[in-house]
């Protein structure tokens, strides 16, 4: 069965993201961090039996992507005038192009473990299903199908704690399998970056994410 995933990410420009973060870091400090969350991530997953596919935010001048292109089978530019527009869009695409098993997964929990992806595909092998795995936060950090459902994203609002359970009742409203992940968090707030720090000697390798946090001194900030 092929499988893609799909890795929603922002280009790391001081200012766009990991706003969160900064009552400790500057827009600067970041954006490096953030930058080093997506290397890592996308280095973890060549691991996966599945092809990686990095979806960006916005279209980028030519060139300006190489140094994460060499680490994914293709890139992509996010469609739709919302996020769920964008991830429906992605998954639609892609189950269209021949795969069959497709996961969205975010770029802000260099910590992930690597299992909670392959546990994810693993569900997909059967038919009808969808995989969820929930953050702490009340959203979710991958969502995965193997088929169509349109109703799971129409018109539904993110960035709010309600994600996650208004997400479950729309599920539970398809015929589709369900199979919910184990928790985990992403990374925008101060007291998330100190669980990653703490989760860093356990977790996946994160080698970029380690030079950042070593650069920025971020043990001493948080």
């Amino acid at each position: 069965m092929r499988s893609a995933l799909l890795v929603f990410a922002k280009w790391p420009a001081p200012g766009r993201v990991k706003t969160r973060l900064t009552p400790v870091l500057t827009d600067e400090e970041a954006a490096q961090l953030y930058r080093a969350f997506l290397l890592d991530l996308l280095e973890q997953t060549q691991t996966l039996e599945a092809d990686v596919i990095l979806h960006w935010a916005e279209q980028l001048p030519n060139g300006r992507g190489t140094p994460f292109a060499k680490r994914v089978d293709a890139m992509a530019v996010q469609r739709g005038a919302s996020l769920g527009a964008r991830m429906a869009h992605a998954i639609d695409t892609t189950l269209a192009n021949g795969y069959e098993r497709v996961a969205v997964v975010g770029s802000d929990h260099p910590t992930l473990p690597t299992a909670f992806l392959r546990e994810a595909f693993a569900a997909l092998k059967r038919p009808k299903s969808i995989a969820l795995g929930p953050s702490y936060d009340g959203g979710f950090y991958l969502i995965g199908m193997n088929a169509r459902y349109p109703q799971v994203f129409d018109g539904m609002r993110y960035s709010h704690p309600q994600v996650l359970n208004q997400t479950l009742t729309r599920i539970g409203r398809t015929s589709a399998n369900l199979t919910v992940l184990p928790r985990w968090y992403d990374v925008d707030t101060p007291a998330a970056l100190r669980l990653m720090l703490a989760d860093m000697d356990e977790g996946p390798p994160t080698p970029h994410t380690e030079a950042a946090v070593q650069t920025l001194k971020l043990r001493s900030l948080v």
